[in-house]
């Protein structure tokens, strides 16, 4: 089963990890600006960028049919794993409209000089460019990492080092904050553990109740 006892600590250092996120956003947006290994590097960019795919809502598709293909009794895995990234994904739209956040990229933004203001949703309901936290495709590659690892745990670090790729992605391609894509990560991550215990959905990945993970 689940540990719940450990969601506690898991959520508590995910407020103290994010909050040294804000501290830092400045200072790593400017850091990220004057790498040049992601524009000189072909093989970095372009495995960010598929990383960035895998997390988009083709990917999502891409991936739970790969589910549904490789193990045939369990169509219901893939049901259950769009279920738990739409709403995943839905809850963090809602939350990006809500805070207003401008995007580093918005064109009115001096290099060196990104804004890092939360308007509110006056704005985040008008403008994309208003609509950068969290990261959105960061969001739904942490969710998707979490219900992969629950249905195949032996290949978890993989799933979680394709999902930090996106979040590197995001931030070297200057679409975010560093406080936007930790945000992502632990929303995407908490959400999923939270939805995969969601007496139906569960139902659909774990019918018979003896398959379970250890978060």
């Amino acid at each position: 089963m689940t540990n719940r006892a450990g969601t506690l600590p898991r959520v508590l250092f995910g407020i103290g990890l994010l909050a040294v996120a804000f501290l830092l956003d400045h200072w790593a947006f400017g850091f990220f600006r004057t790498v040049t290994f992601y524009d000189h590097w072909g093989e970095m960019r372009e495995g960010l960028t598929a990383a960035k795919f895998l997390a988009s809502g083709l990917g999502t598709l891409v991936v739970g049919l790969t589910i549904a293909f490789l193990d045939r009794r369990h169509w219901r895995r893939a049901a259950a794993f769009w279920l738990v990234i739409l709403l995943a994904a839905a809850v963090g739209s809602v939350i990006k409209v809500g805070a207003g956040r401008e995007r580093p990229s918005r064109s009115d933004q001096v290099p060196g000089h990104e804004r890092t203001v939360f308007h509110g949703p006056a704005l985040g309901l008008r403008h994309a460019s208003c609509q950068s936290f969290p990261s959105g495709h960061t969001l739904s590659a942490f969710a998707s990492a979490t219900v992969l690892s629950a249905f195949y745990p032996g290949a978890a670090p993989v799933f979680f080092a394709v999902a930090t790729a996106t979040g590197v992605n995001r931030i070297v391609t200057h679409q975010h904050f560093l406080s936007d894509v930790v945000a992502g990560a632990l929303l995407g991550h908490l959400l999923a553990l939270l939805l995969l215990r969601w007496w139906w959905i569960r139902r659909l990945w774990a019918p018979d109740g003896r398959e379970a993970f250890n978060s």
